[in-house]
């Protein structure tokens, strides 16, 4: 089969497809557009963006039935070649959209390419419509000139590619294997430096898995003029749209990207080979429940970032202040007492990754993270560590691309203690359940050396009242221990406080906190007694002293 590319109105933003299709006589044939993409276990529905449908055989419109919102089907009357068209608007930039413009072509096929029934396992052929003057960038083979090919349906949904005028091309190798970084943007930063941190940490978790099964991979990086930062992995590949583009003249936006690109390269491993059984392979017609949402996201955040200390990209200090970034999100929401990590896995369709309704839910990425710290600490105690975990993962089921289950993990996991009440109990409480982490992380960061401590300055609406807003003062948050919960409403806007205009840092004059605020066009008058509440504290992570295991977590395990 072949799909051809092309693009008659560049300011539209429609894409042209046809497909070429060889059907035989009396064959029934099934056309499914995805409902989701590899990486985001959410629907998003591609039919939506889908239009101007049609089938044709020897000149003449075909009829057809759709019967679902993304399913096509026909008969074919005749041996010979059917042709397929439809129209697909390419207007969302980010890692895992579509994107057209007089610049450039940026396509995730997984968005508008169809799977076709029991012809999932066909090689698919890809024409492309483009000028001389763009270079392309994708892990697809190619197959002559503006021509590339899949080796089946799967590949080619997890391939995606950028065709622009404006690629910057930048390559360097690790035992073998050529990495391709693609910069498409404007470059505010030193390239040099830019590939000597890739080539580090990737080093670094080569080491660790102790292969890499790829003899090219692409970090295909989209620089964008307006504040935004993504990234989904893909097989041999990765895309990452990071700005604003300016912003990497300094070192803790650049530290920013170098943690996505750090995140997605892990998956290379964890996620693309390393893969539950559910979706292995991928059916992207609906949804398919995980529940390994801890092990595909949590120990990868907390990995990609681990990696970077390991490999002398990040400084301690620097290190401390990711994790400290990480405590402070996860503690500012509740989620924890409402559903476990088990849970908010399951839930990744439903609301996994909007922000959703107040403390219903954990992070899989932050909270997994810090999940997997804990694992990985306690693990290092038994002489072991989460990546000796990872790595046998890896021999057992990702080389051999066969799917696990949650339990395989644990079972993994728990062949590394001596003792397992312990484990037990941690799983229990905090995979299963829904206890606080906090008190169990400071035990594990005392181990090495490491100690969490809390402030509640500076900010008396939130620590003292448990009022949090935005700088504006539109409130966000209301701490559901504090009096406020009883009287302020998420949305409200807080004009005025003791009549003085609203600030951050107000002086509160009287026992009493006296409001005046804004809610749905109309003006309210609150009144709420003083309370020394203390609450949503500001925490800090300060490293006290080294020691041997503080030094065995930080160097490079193999």
């Amino acid at each position: 089969m072949i799909y051809s590319i092309s693009r008659k109105s560049i300011p539209s933003q429609f894409i042209e497809i046809h497909l070429s299709l060889e059907c035989f006589e009396n064959e029934f044939v099934q056309l499914q557009l995805p409902s989701w993409r590899p990486g985001r276990y959410e629907l998003t529905n591609y039919a939506q963006f889908l239009k101007s449908f049609a089938i044709k055989f020897e000149g003449k419109i075909i009829l057809l039935n759709k019967t679902s919102k993304d399913l096509w089907q026909f008969s074919a009357e005749k041996n010979g070649k059917y042709s397929v068209h439809y129209e697909f608007y390419c207007n969302r930039m980010d890692a895992g959209g579509c994107w057209s413009d007089e610049q450039q072509l940026y396509l995730n096929f997984s968005n508008f390419i169809f799977d076709i029934k029991n012809r999932s396992n066909e090689e698919i052929e890809i024409e492309i419509d483009l000028p001389d003057s763009y270079q392309v960038a994708s892990s697809l083979s190619e197959n002559g000139y503006l021509n590339w090919k899949a080796s089946d349906f799967q590949e080619l949904v997890d391939s995606p590619l950028i065709a622009s005028k404006n690629l910057e091309h930048l390559i360097y190798q690790i035992n073998g294997s050529t990495f391709h970084i693609w910069l498409n943007g404007e470059i505010f930063f030193d390239k040099e430096t830019l590939v000597s941190a890739f080539q580090s940490f990737t080093k670094s978790q080569i080491e660790a898995f102790g292969d890499f099964p790829a003899t090219d991979y692409h970090f295909m990086i989209e620089l964008l003029p307006y504040k935004h930062f993504h990234g989904v992995e893909h097989a041999f590949s990765t895309v990452i749209t990071f700005g604003p583009a300016e912003s990497l003249a300094e070192k803790k936006q650049m530290d920013e990207l170098i943690g996505v690109c750090s995140h997605e390269l892990y998956h290379f491993w964890n996620v693309c080979r390393i893969r539950p059984k559910s979706i292995l392979p991928y059916d992207l017609s609906k949804e398919v429940y995980l529940d390994s949402g801890l092990i595909m996201e949590g120990v990868t955040t907390y990995m990609g970032d681990l990696y970077l200390l390991k490999c002398g990209y990040f400084q301690l200090k620097e290190y401390l202040e990711i994790l400290q970034k990480d405590i402070q999100k996860d503690s500012d929401s509740f989620g924890w007492k409402n559903q476990s990590i088990m849970e908010s896995s399951f839930d990744l369709w439903l609301d996994g990754y909007k922000a959703g309704i107040p403390n219903k839910k954990v992070s899989i990425y932050t909270h997994g993270a810090l999940i997997s710290l804990c694992l990985d600490l306690m693990l290092i105690d038994e002489n072991s560590s989460l990546q000796e975990v990872m790595n046998e993962m890896w021999q057992r089921f990702g080389k051999n691309q066969i799917g696990y289950s949650f339990e395989n993990f644990e079972s993994i996991v728990f062949g590394k203690f001596n003792q397992l009440a312990e484990v037990h109990d941690f799983f229990n409480k905090y995979v299963y359940g829904k206890e606080n982490l906090l008190e169990f992380l400071k035990k594990q960061f005392e181990s090495v050396g490491i100690s969490i401590s809390e402030s509640f300055e500076n900010n008396p609406l939130l620590h003292q009242w448990g009022i949090r807003t935005e700088k504006n003062g539109n409130v966000t948050q209301i701490h559901s221990t504090g009096r406020a919960y009883h009287h302020l409403m998420i949305g409200d806007k807080i004009t005025e406080i003791d009549g003085e205009e609203f600030s951050l840092n107000p002086k509160v004059k009287n026992s009493r906190l006296s409001i005046s605020a804004e809610r749905h066009f109309k003006k309210i008058g609150i009144n709420i007694p003083f309370e020394d509440i203390n609450v949503f504290p500001t925490f800090h992570l300060d490293c006290l002293e080294s020691n041997p295991k503080t030094l065995k977590w930080m160097k490079t395990q193999t």
